[in-house]
């Protein structure tokens, strides 16, 4: 992977249009001192990614029946002080790596009595405990330290869109009908990404950071793609054959798609490495080096993929590519004319074989009964539409789509027993609409459709506006990072369109299933966001106004970065 730290490079200071602090939290000193400063994050690095993957093994009786896994929970704490402990050391560098934790949800770790949480709740609630215990001891000499005008100068025109979605989402778990599953997702899907997003903000000081989130994620989604291909081609026999013939790898998650959704997320950033990364080269790896690296590691993940056989992730993984290879073209005359040319040739192509395409959408992953999930979505669709109709401000509360949906085990409400929002039959050609074998269907699949019917009409709009002000804002910070004046860390303009093209690919595959409001994509999304903030404040990118065309110097031209972070 790439290193996580700023080589030799000729910057000017980035930060100088806020008024936040120019630079990270000073040194504490290193752990062991015969170590370069680079081993030694590594080492710091391991150590937390080693002691939290060993508290969660040892004593968890939900990732087997071995001996290990049927120890005393308590045995396994030990592992758990020492996370602690090197958090204390390397705050930012435990905030940065929580993306490794993110898809273990299904499997949670028992800690103590009947008290289970996933891993990611875990390593998130041990780094906030630590922040807010740091916080009570030092006071006023936290090195994490933000003024409150420091910390809205760093959420800009996110503050209030983002305060109104977490209103409305707490509103809807008052109304919700079962108000237990309504405060676990309220908890597990916005508001621990959400503070997640608030502690990235004060703790990730600097742009080696950042680069340790993206790569963070990006390793997230190579390890599910080295579990997928171990399940494909060491326990193939053991996939489930669905109803169309097709064994799926699924790895840790419930459904083959949860992979795909979660690539959306980290598959993007490791193509923008290839692309944008290659025609540069950062530091002491050249530009053949960071080609080969970044390919390195996409490879598995296309792989798993297409082996997912998640159509709607294929889409939205091309349509990410295509948007990278978009953006990599930096002349505007060959840009638009190869412009024209994709587009003539995707026409060409849509016509020749339309009647292959529309088989392909339409009769591909057919039910027993030969129903496509294409139209099944369809009936879904109209069906949450029925649902918005009645419940429209407000929604019918989070992760309660089910009470109202169908006739299930999970959620029922005795007074709709026969008056359910699903469609059963076509109300025109009165033809079976497939609904009737997805009862327990957790979300429309949709994430606007989702966003609106668990939490009314002002969450959806709070959730639009954050989706407008982060297009807005990443077009302004690419078109700034690649100003003739800007002269900061090579490596900003990768992460940007990385951080785009991955929500971009999100919203893609949202419009036909849930990419959003998932414990791991709901951390995912808000960590993009965070991501972003601190791309507009490491860059010197201005909320709004026109961009300057030489922003002020207060570090010499000549300035070095350093080898190794200096942040705690």
């Amino acid at each position: 992977m790439l290193p996580l730290s700023d080589t030799t490079q000729t910057v000017e200071n980035a930060d100088t249009l806020s008024h936040a602090p120019s630079t990270p939290p000073p040194n504490k000193g290193k752990l062991l001192k015969g170590l370069s400063p680079f081993w030694h994050d590594r080492l710091v690095e391991s150590g937390l990614v080693v002691s939290l993957a060993l508290y969660y093994v040892v004593g968890n009786a939900h990732l087997g029946t071995g001996r290990l896994f049927q120890l005393n929970p308590l045995l396994s704490l030990p592992f758990l002080l020492i996370f602690a402990a090197l958090c204390w050391y390397r705050l930012s560098f435990a905030v940065a790596l929580v993306p490794l934790a993110l898809p273990y949800y299904l499997l949670q770790k028992t800690v103590i009595s009947h008290y289970s949480f996933s891993l990611a709740e875990i390593a998130f609630g041990t780094c906030l405990m630590v922040a807010l215990l740091q916080i009570v001891l030092q006071r006023e000499k936290w090195h994490y330290r933000l003024s409150w005008h420091e910390l809205r100068d760093r959420l800009g025109s996110f503050a209030i869109p983002m305060l109104v979605f977490f209103l409305a989402a707490a509103f809807s778990v008052v109304i919700a009908y079962d108000h237990t599953f309504a405060l676990r997702a309220f908890r597990e899907e916005v508001f621990d990404p959400l503070v997640y997003l608030l502690l990235a903000v004060f703790c990730l000081r600097s742009r080696q950071d950042l680069a340790r989130l993206l790569i963070a994620l990006l390793t997230t989604g190579l390890v599910i793609a080295l579990m997928g291909l171990a399940q494909y081609f060491l326990f193939r026999n053991q996939l489930v054959l669905e109803a169309d013939g097709v064994r799926r790898v699924h790895a840790v998650y419930g459904s083959a798609n949860s992979i795909g959704l979660l690539f959306d997320y980290v598959l993007p950033i490791g193509l923008a490495l290839a692309v944008i990364g290659a025609q540069r080269g950062f530091g002491i790896f050249h530009s053949w080096w960071v080609r080969v690296l970044s390919v390195a590691v996409c490879l598995p993940l296309l792989l798993v993929l297409y082996l997912t056989q998640s159509r709607g992730a294929e889409v939205a993984i091309a349509v990410a590519a295509v948007f990278i290879a978009a953006l990599s073209i930096r002349n505007r005359k060959v840009l638009l004319v190869a412009g024209v040319i994709f587009v003539i040739g995707l026409g060409v192509f849509l016509i020749a074989f339309h009647r292959s395409i529309a088989a392909f959408i339409f009769a591909d992953h057919t039910s027993a009964t030969g129903i496509s999930t294409a139209t099944v979505r369809i009936y879904l669709w109209e069906s949450a539409l029925r649902m918005i109709h009645d419940h429209l401000w407000f929604g019918v509360g989070m992760d309660n789509w089910l009470c109202y949906y169908s006739s299930n085990s999970i959620c029922s409400i005795p007074a709709l027993v026969n008056h359910h929002y699903w469609i059963l039959q076509d109300p025109v050609t009165h033809a079976p609409t497939g609904l009737v074998d997805q009862r327990d269907l957790s979300h429309p699949h949709n994430i606007f459709l989702h966003v609106w019917v668990s939490m009314g009409i002002v969450g959806l709009l709070a959730f639009i506006a954050v989706l407008v002000l982060f297009f807005w804002q990443f077009s302004r910070i690419l078109r700034h990072v690649r100003s003739a004046e800007f002269k900061g860390s090579p490596y900003l303009e990768w992460m940007t369109i990385g951080v785009g093209a991955a929500m971009l690919a999100a919203l893609v595959q949202g419009q036909v299933d849930s990419s959003f409001l998932e414990q791991d994509l709901a951390f995912c999304f808000w960590m993009l966001v965070a991501a972003l903030l601190l791309l507009r404040y490491f860059s010197g990118t201005p909320w709004r106004g026109r961009l300057p065309e030489k922003r002020p110097e207060t570090i010499s031209e000549h300035a070095v970065v350093p080898l190794t972070d200096t942040g705690s």
